[in-house]
């Protein structure tokens, strides 16, 4: 997380109670009637950053509810150049405290640096593998690869390029995870929900439900091996690259590779490009054999 650039953003937004517009509608109680705001001052407001934020958190919105405002049918009067603002000004509220929304715009603000943090991570792993000429696919442009649960799967790395119509023989999700406790469980099911999709379509994974007659015999680990035993090494390769530390996340890698091919940490990057480099190395063997 970018803690500098959401400090300055944080002391951008603070200032802008000095904008004349913002101080015109200051009530007397110190609360602001944001909704007063004239459509010309929301318009150049929605054009400075830190402002953006500020009426987009007061108005209760973000950039998809935004856009779904601007094509309602109210909006669609209004010159095309006007319909954020009116759609952000329609919603602004009658009596706001402005330290609140500050606060909220603050939030909004942390949740697309994160975005953007993840979107560069993806971007340096990509760089690192094609610097060692390891032909694995990553967005952008985003690869597609039907499927049944979701129609248009987009991992976050996939070789070869679906376009072309083959198989997968690869399939990468790679995840940032803030809170080991409260996130990592979700996305392993995505992963793992995703992982026997891909198998059963593409593959030839064959399932065999084990029967279990008493629940408690569920936590033996041999139960997770002998589902793993009919997933592991069927194509596509599903691999999990979760940016967390080890030490947080290590005790759920057991009962998700019951499911999953493989899954890495923070720590694991080099065995994580290694493993894919040799999967690659692998399949283009057999096939030429």
């Amino acid at each position: 997380m970018p803690l500098p650039e959401l400090e300055e953003f944080r002391r951008e937004v603070a200032l802008l109670r000095e904008d004349v517009a913002i101080q015109a509608v200051r009530r007397s109680d110190g609360r602001y009637a944001l909704a007063s705001l004239s459509l010309a001052d929301v318009a150049r407001l929605l054009r400075q950053e830190p402002a953006y934020y500020l009426l987009l958190s007061a108005a209760s919105l973000n950039r998809t509810s935004l856009r779904h405002a601007t094509a309602e049918e109210e909006a669609q009067l209004v010159s095309p150049r006007q319909r954020r603002a009116f759609a952000v000004r329609t919603r602004l509220p009658v009596s706001a405290d402005f330290d609140a929304v500050i606060s909220n715009a603050v939030a909004l603000r942390m949740g697309d640096l994160q975005r953007k943090a993840r979107g560069k991570t993806e971007q340096v792993f990509r760089e690192r593998l094609e610097d060692e000429g390891i032909p694995l696919f990553m967005s952008p442009p985003r690869r597609v690869v039907p499927g049944i649960v979701i129609a248009g799967r987009k991992p976050d790395g996939v070789w070869p390029d679906p376009a072309t119509g083959e198989p997968p023989v690869i399939y990468l999700e790679v995840k940032r995870i803030r809170r080991v406790a409260d996130d990592i469980q979700k996305r392993l099911y995505e992963l793992a929900e995703a992982s026997l999709e891909m198998k059963l379509l593409y593959g030839q994974a064959s399932l065999t439900g084990l029967g279990i007659k008493d629940n408690r015999d569920v936590r033996d680990e041999s139960t997770a091996q002998r589902l793993r035993q009919q997933v592991v090494g069927v194509r596509p390769i599903v691999i999990g690259l979760f940016l967390c530390p080890r030490a947080e996340a290590d005790r759920y890698r057991g009962g998700a590779q019951a499911l999953i091919d493989r899954i890495f940490f923070q720590e694991e990057i080099e065995e994580c490009i290694n493993f894919i480099s040799e999967t690659i190395t692998l399949h283009v063997k057999s096939e030429s054999h």
